[in-house]
């Protein structure tokens, strides 16, 4: 680093990061070389990183910052002014600083399009950045920044970053769209609740390199808001795995408006929004949540892959319109497991209370009515079924099947995710024994607490237990699909 005039120690410190693009950003350099030279030397300490820009002459300057450099000039900085990248505005809002932002012109050579323009000028009217797009803005800028730096503070009860949602938006919306060079595996485990999903995606998760999570889609509000137990036994704060991945995917969790995010997932991840999803706008505010959304969930898969060394991640969140939004992605390889189990045997687990260990004593899961879980169970293989007829790449899979035959089962969902279905592969498998180890999983049946060698066998109780009005009931109503996946009278 350079280190030409003086460098007083109690001065504040005035970063300046112009970036490393190509074209040259001498306006920016020029301007803040000619503020310092009428503030004089005692006004502040002025590091310019100006890359292939032109160096200045009346500050110091270095053309490249190493990352422990630029970190610890951020840490020190009172003010940090930036060109349009959102990386560098994202490091200086974590660290409680508003940035003052110069965007590059495209008409003046200093980049390609106007795209920084644009960016900066959206986060100058939401908050998030100071905006200057003249000399004389980014002189009284400055002189704010340094005479009132409480206005340039991010303070208590506003977030650091400018809100993962908001954020998200800007930058989908305004930088040019690209089509990722690799996507993450995702294997989605489809269907209703209570047909043996948690139990398959625990074997699936015994595979080398495949990290299974659970049901991401509870993720935010029982794992980061409610802080309940990852299948580990931790609570999800104390968790290092999901610790690690929050820190992989968006730089912590505290990064992580919960709120924010559970309305966005709300706009775009509902049934009532089936028949959008399958054929979704390209266009407009819903088209733009919706990108926000996936590219959310793309990131967090990321950060598992990254964190774990898996390969594939399995997500056994189950619930159609997720399966849907998923398929959205153009960060994300989708593969559907679409589970079914026949659906008196599902009516009727849904009426049993089951106590959730995770959670305060006294809280159980959702319970329904037979004719609800008729609804749900037959929406929510239409629209896994509607998906596969759309092309998502899809394994049917009933549990009937599964229990009779683990090892068979799960060799052929190993095919299908490309992978050696060999004996090697499925060693946890002993005829009908299974043994699990732990994992961390952030919501599911209680048996994900459940490790060592188990039993499988068919959960056969509701032909007993399930009145038979209500077995002739549920059949009736859900007679067309029961045929489709070869169901016949009232069991399987």
């Amino acid at each position: 680093m350079s280190t030409e005039g003086a460098s007083p120690d109690r001065l504040p410190l005035v970063l300046v990061a112009v970036g490393t693009d190509h074209h040259q950003f001498d306006r920016l350099v020029q301007w803040v070389d000619r503020w310092a030279a009428d503030a004089g030397p005692c006004r502040a300490e002025v590091l310019v990183q100006h890359g292939t820009s032109k160096a200045p002459t009346v500050v110091r300057g270095s053309a490249l910052l190493d990352h422990a450099e630029l970190q610890e000039a951020m840490d020190r900085a009172a003010v940090v002014v930036t060109h349009g990248g959102p990386a560098t505005i994202m490091e200086v809002r974590r660290r409680d600083r508003l940035p003052i932002c110069v965007p590059r012109d495209p008409v003046r050579g200093e980049h390609v399009d106007n795209h920084q323009q644009l960016f900066a000028r959206r986060m100058g009217a939401a908050g998030v950045v100071r905006l200057a797009e003249t000399e004389d803005g980014l002189r009284a800028a400055l002189d704010e920044a340094l005479d009132r730096p409480e206005r340039f503070t991010v303070g208590p009860g506003v977030s650091k970053a400018p809100g993962l949602g908001r954020f998200a938006d800007l930058v989908s919306e305004l930088l040019p769209a690209q089509t990722p060079d690799v996507r993450v595996p995702v294997l989605y485990i489809g269907g209703l609740g209570r047909s043996g999903s948690t139990l398959l995606e625990r074997c699936v998760g015994q595979v080398p390199s495949v990290a299974c999570v659970g049901e991401v889609v509870h993720l935010w509000e029982r794992g980061l808001r409610d802080d309940e137990r990852c299948g580990c036994g931790q609570a999800f704060s104390d968790c290092t795995f999901w610790q690690r991945v929050g820190k992989a995917a968006y730089g912590g969790w505290d990064k992580v408006d919960v709120d924010s995010v559970l309305a966005l997932k709300s706009s775009v991840d509902r049934l009532r929004h089936a028949r959008r999803l399958l054929d979704p706008p390209t266009h407009g505010d819903w088209a733009r949540d919706l990108r926000r959304y996936g590219d959310l969930l793309t990131r967090l898969y990321a950060g598992v892959l990254e964190v774990s060394g898996a390969e594939v991640v399995v997500d056994a969140s189950k619930h159609a319109s997720t399966a849907l939004v998923l398929r959205t992605a153009p960060g994300i390889d989708l593969k559907v497991l679409h589970v079914v189990r026949d659906s008196p045997a599902v009516a009727y687990a849904w009426t049993k209370r089951i106590p959730r260990p995770e959670a305060a004593p006294g809280e159980y899961m959702a319970s329904w009515r037979p004719a609800r879980t008729v609804a749900q169970w037959t929406a929510a293989n239409v629209l896994l079924d509607r998906a596969a007829r759309a092309g998502t790449p899809t394994k049917l899979v009933r549990y009937e099947d599964f229990v009779a035959e683990p090892r068979a089962t799960l060799s052929g969902v190993l095919e299908f995710m490309g992978r050696d279905g060999s004996n090697g592969a499925l060693s946890f498998v002993d005829g009908r024994q299974i043994t699990l180890t732990p994992s961390h999983t952030v919501a599911g049946n209680p048996m994900r607490f459940t490790n060592g060698p188990i039993e499988v066998a068919s959960d056969d109780a509701w032909q007993s237990a399930f009145p038979g009005s209500k077995q002739r009931m549920v059949t009736a109503l859900t007679r067309p699909l029961r045929g489709r996946y070869r169901y016949r009278g009232y069991g399987s």
